[in-house]
C-alpha cells in the first residue's frame, strides 16, 4: 500500500510539472523615454527630465480636457498565438478622471482592433505605478502594426515612462 501511494505521488508530481504554463514575459520592445525621438505626438506633450520612473526622463502631459495621445507605432513584430502586453510607469497630479493605456493592432487586411486597460488605471494624485493593457492574439493572427497610446479621461497632469511591449 505504501509503495502504491509513493508511486502515485511521484506520478502526480511529474504530471503537475509537465502541465505548468510558461507565464514568463518576454520584452519585444522597450521605449525608455530618454528623449522624444520616435514619439508620434508632436503637440500636447513635453519631455520632463526631472520626473522619471527610471531616472532618465518621462513624457509629461498637461490635459485641459480628455485626450488620447499617440505615443509609438511598432511595425512588423511577427508574433501570433500569444498575449501582447503594453505596460508603462505612469504618475498623475490633480487628475480629475482616469488615465489608462490603449493599444491598437492593425492587421494585413487593414482591420483594426483595440485593447484599453480599464482595469489598470490611476487617478487623482499618484506616485509612479505600472499600468497595462493586454491583447490576445490567436494562432495566425499577426498584426502588421501596433499603436501605443495613452488616454487621459479628465483634466490634470500625467507622466508616462519606461514603456514596454511584451509577449507572454
Amino acid at each position: 500500500m505504501k509503495k502504491y501511494f509513493t508511486l502515485s505521488l511521484i506520478s502526480t508530481i511529474i504530471l503537475f510539472m509537465s502541465c505548468t504554463v510558461n507565464t514568463e514575459k518576454k520584452d519585444l520592445i522597450h521605449f525608455p523615454v530618454d528623449d522624444l525621438s520616435g514619439v508620434v505626438a508632436q503637440s500636447g506633450i513635453q519631455l520632463d527630465k526631472l520626473n522619471s520612473g527610471d531616472g532618465s526622463g518621462s513624457i509629461k502631459i498637461e490635459a485641459s480636457a480628455p485626450v488620447v495621445i499617440p505615443l509609438y507605432i511598432v511595425n512588423d513584430l511577427r508574433v501570433d498565438d500569444t498575449q501582447i502586453i503594453y505596460e508603462a510607469k505612469v504618475k498623475s497630479e490633480s487628475l480629475s478622471g482616469q488615465v489608462l493605456l490603449e493599444m491598437w493592432c492593425v492587421f494585413e487586411d487593414k482591420r483594426e482592433f483595440f485593447s484599453r486597460g480599464f482595469n489598470s488605471v490611476i487617478s487623482g494624485t499618484s506616485d509612479w505605478s505600472t499600468i497595462r493593457t493586454v491583447f490576445n492574439l490567436r494562432e495566425g493572427e499577426m498584426p502588421n502594426q501596433i499603436k501605443l497610446n495613452i488616454m487621459v479621461n479628465g483634466v490634470g497632469t500625467v507622466w508616462i515612462d519606461d514603456i514596454h511591449l511584451l509577449k507572454l
